[in-house]
């Protein structure tokens, strides 16, 4: 006889796919009731994060988790950019400042938190991707667009890591640090 699942257990298992957080739309596609959600979140096993985004009680916290509740905290079509590209593939030393999200949909006037800059972008599909569940630019893209944001010497360690870690084909790497104009040694 098979175990019936709680409405817990069924949101945990969607959270740990998507890096501890839920939103009450993806709670009723699972089939969980409003009220069932609204419980959860009394109870304390559900922390709303924003109006429309909650974080599991107990998921572990990490760099990448943060820079995932960014793009699901500005919403539908939103992806990380810039810096915060980087970030994710451990690209760079530092963590960015603010946290670059970009949405191809305009905002009312939403009051995002300092630690979060929304930037109103249309790309072509092949400048966005998804990396560890983490909707965001390439990291082509992501090198381009730190041009200004980050010192040359910055962009190429960068574009050297992402080389190392399988992220980059030489030639493509090349074809970046021509196209900042910076060494290609």
């Amino acid at each position: 006889m098979g175990q019936r699942k709680t409405c817990r257990s069924v949101l945990q298992a969607f959270a740990v796919e998507h890096h501890g957080y839920v939103t009450r739309q993806d709670a009723e596609r699972l089939g969980v009731t409003a009220a069932e959600f609204d419980r959860l979140v009394d109870r304390g096993r559900l922390i709303p994060v924003s109006d429309r985004l909650y974080r599991l009680d107990g998921m572990p916290h990490s760099r990448r988790h943060a820079l995932a509740e960014a793009v699901l905290r500005v919403g539908r079509d939103a992806f990380l950019s810039h810096d915060a590209v980087l970030a994710l593939h451990d690209l760079t030393d530092h963590d960015p400042s603010p946290v670059r999200v970009a949405t191809p949909h305009a905002h009312r006037s939403t009051r995002w938190p300092q630690h979060l800059e929304v930037l109103r972008r249309h790309l072509p599909a092949e400048d966005l991707t998804t990396y560890r569940g983490i909707r965001s630019t390439t990291v082509t893209r992501a090198l381009l667009d730190c041009c200004g944001v980050l010192a040359a010497d910055q962009l190429i360690a960068a574009a050297d890591r992402a080389v190392h870690s399988g992220l980059l084909l030489r030639r493509e790497r090349n074809a970046v640090l021509e196209a900042l104009e910076l060494t290609t040694a």
